[in-house]
């Protein structure tokens, strides 16, 4: 016990070493940390919300929506921030809204720890059957053939849960914006 304890100071003074090698590398990266968050939400913004010249940051329910403009000064669409739980960890979107809110123009996820190589896939093409479905109605993920009438989307095969965690967030965050838009018009 004398010999573990006389041995324990190498672990203690290790461990604070590191602590301080950690902390130090996190405050000097913080500033790029924070400029590449912001430089992934806006190219999502963009791509989720067409022509986009300028945006005004709202807060409405609880979730950031960013009012997107056009050149001329006119409403071009809405942006959501949102954030929700995935399979693993949680996952971080920005869902697109046309101007009246009635349609996604698109969905965008900037954040996620889901499976490689499956959970995953939920940042590439699969995002792209959210564009043109209709904001008033529930959308679901379905194994097979989604049908767009029925406001479907074909889940990931391998990954349907991350699939359905993707539209759980995206018609949680609808849900919840979609009715407050019109006063912020």
């Amino acid at each position: 016990m004398k010999k573990f304890v006389d041995e324990s100071w190498l672990v203690l003074v290790m461990g604070v070493v590191f602590a301080c090698l950690l902390a130090g590398t996190q405050t000097s990266l913080e500033a790029r940390i924070l400029e590449n968050q912001a430089r992934a939400l806006n190219e999502a913004i963009a791509e989720v919300v067409p022509v986009v010249d300028t945006m005004e940051t709202l807060t409405v329910d609880g979730n950031t929506v960013y009012k997107c403009l056009d050149k001329e000064g006119n409403l071009a669409g809405w942006a959501v921030d949102a954030v929700g739980t995935g399979f693993v960890d949680k996952i971080r979107l920005v869902a697109g809204l046309s101007p009246d809110g009635s349609r996604v123009t698109g969905i965008k996820v900037i954040e996620d720890l889901e499976t490689p190589g499956l959970g995953n896939k939920i940042e590439g093409e699969w995002a792209d059957q959210y564009k043109g479905l209709d904001a008033s109605r529930k959308i679901e993920a379905i194994k097979g053939e989604a049908n767009r009438d029925n406001n479907e989307v074909q889940a990931i095969t391998g990954a349907t849960y991350s699939s359905t965690y993707v539209t759980d967030i995206v018609n949680d965050v609808i849900e919840r914006v979609r009715p407050m838009l019109e006063e912020h018009r």
